[in-house]
């Protein structure tokens, strides 16, 4: 006779899903809408190389230099050593941290009537902690999510990749551990301080014990610095010029220049491009970004990749320009017909010109490079000027091929609002050209900005700031 035995399970070893953190959504921009963003990099690594939309201050690189010099003193004194794990890693950037946001609010302090003309990433919190707070609450008014995301929405964030990839600027490219010219950059900064220093000049504090203070300030390094530096918003005569930020529509070189030049522009084989891309697009006469392009297309007709750069420029601008005025059109509506949209007035001659763009790429040989297919991809599909066809086309691209959030979408001939349209028009895909010149201004290496460029200071920054409320 059989006989079953029961089966006794041990519930504690079943493995279980246990919340022990709010769930925390996660940040789509609505950036990238052709899906050329990948593309768009590798043309600007051929003009601009190691660089970026972010980088668009040489003042910045001077005070992130002054900010790194200064939490290494603090890491050190708190026993860090290594950076060789991401762990490491995130420990020294938590010393680094408070230093950027310290500075912002040292700007928001120095020129209250101008803070908003400067780059000044984490502004939308640390200017009420600042004003209205009394500088009281932890971490500078975020919360936790926003203080962690901002090592990549921050000023450092940005400006990392200079910090990595210029010669000169850190040991062996770790990010972290200042070269010979970048300390000199800092210590200049640190001479203009004066009296808004801290309390110890930088690699001199000797007769200060920063150890015991700084283990004890471990995940309240915040706390720390803004005791060790409490004349943080001072300044004198010179504060404005000599140590904060520069306005977006200032171009003018800086008094450290000299210091800056062979670290940007420097002879290495990539800053001698830089530097060489800068000085012809002063030379250009053109009054449009389009005619830039071409410009530069002519200098370096012997790059296949910088000859191809007006094509791709147009197809991009072009497809930009009909996603434009499809969200135009469809405005604060949940959805539109595509044949109400075919018929406003602009869109005729824009379809023409996506159209003629697309056919411009593709009988041309394109540059052999990574991701050239994307553009391939947009101009195939642009078969017929007609309207609704290429409306209908750009759209199920943009459903497809699209990166990040997607602006629209075509169900049953009409178009359906998939996320909020801002009031002004997209930014167009650039490649760097505006952040270079800007620095090479900075430098002394051109003495003017193109004035093809003069308006072209897209809002990278500003982008990155909204996502602290993104987080919340």
């Amino acid at each position: 006779m059989l006989t079953t035995m029961p089966i006794e399970i041990d519930v504690g070893r079943l493995p279980r899903l246990l919340f022990t953190a709010p769930w925390d959504p996660v940040v789509v921009r609505r950036g990238d809408a052709l899906g050329l963003r990948a593309l768009t990099d590798q043309f600007a690594e051929a003009v601009a190389p190691d660089l970026s939309n972010r980088i668009r201050d040489g003042r910045w690189v001077t005070i992130l230099a002054w900010c790194l010099a200064r939490s290494q003193e603090a890491f050190d004194a708190s026993g860090g050593r290594s950076l060789e794990t991401r762990i490491d890693q995130r420990r020294r950037y938590d010393w680094l941290r408070p230093l950027e946001l310290m500075w912002v609010a040292r700007t928001v302090a120095l020129v209250p009537d101008d803070w908003s003309r400067r780059s000044l990433n984490g502004i939308r919190r640390v200017r009420p902690w600042y004003i209205d707070h009394g500088m009281k609450p932890n971490r500078f008014g975020m919360s936790d999510a926003q203080f962690r995301a901002y090592r990549q929405t921050g000023m450092y964030g940005g400006y990392r990749l200079a910090f990595r990839k210029w010669p000169g600027m850190t040991l062996l490219g770790d990010g972290w551990t200042l070269g010979p010219a970048a300390q000199h950059l800092a210590q200049w900064l640190d001479s203009f301080l004066k009296e808004a220093r801290p309390a110890w000049r930088l690699q001199d504090n000797g007769d200060i014990d920063l150890s015991v203070s700084a283990k004890r300030a471990r995940s309240k390094e915040d706390q720390w610095w803004l005791k060790q530096w409490p004349n943080f918003s001072e300044g004198g005569r010179q504060a404005d010029g000599k140590t904060l930020p520069r306005p977006r529509n200032e171009f003018a070189k800086l008094p450290e220049a000299s210091l800056l030049v062979p670290l940007v522009f420097g002879e290495d084989p990539r800053g001698a491009r830089r530097k060489a891309v800068a000085r012809a697009l002063v030379t250009a006469k053109a009054p449009t970004h389009i005619g830039i392009c071409e410009y530069l297309a002519d200098v370096f007709a012997d790059d296949p990749v910088i000859a191809a750069l007006p094509r791709f420029s147009r197809l991009a601008d072009a497809g930009m320009e009909a996603m434009d005025l499809v969200a135009k059109v469809l405005g604060g509506s949940p959805d539109v017909a595509l044949a109400d949209i075919a018929r406003h007035p602009r869109v005729k001659p824009v379809c023409r010109e996506l159209f003629d763009a697309a056919q411009a790429w593709e009988k041309t040989d394109s540059p052999d490079i990574r991701h050239v297919g994307s553009a391939s991809r947009l101009a195939g599909a642009m078969r017929d000027p007609a309207p609704v066809k290429c409306l209908g086309a750009l759209i199920e691209h943009h459903q497809i091929c699209g990166g990040g959030l997607r602006w629209f979408s075509l169900l049953d001939g009409r178009v359906e609002a998939r996320s909020l349209q801002g009031s002004r028009n997209s930014s167009r895909y650039g490649f760097r050209l505006w952040s270079l010149c800007r620095l090479a201004v900075q430098c002394g290496v051109v003495g003017r900005m193109p004035r093809a460029l003069l308006d072209d200071a897209r809002a990278d920054d500003e982008e990155a700031g909204a996502d602290e409320d993104d987080n919340e």
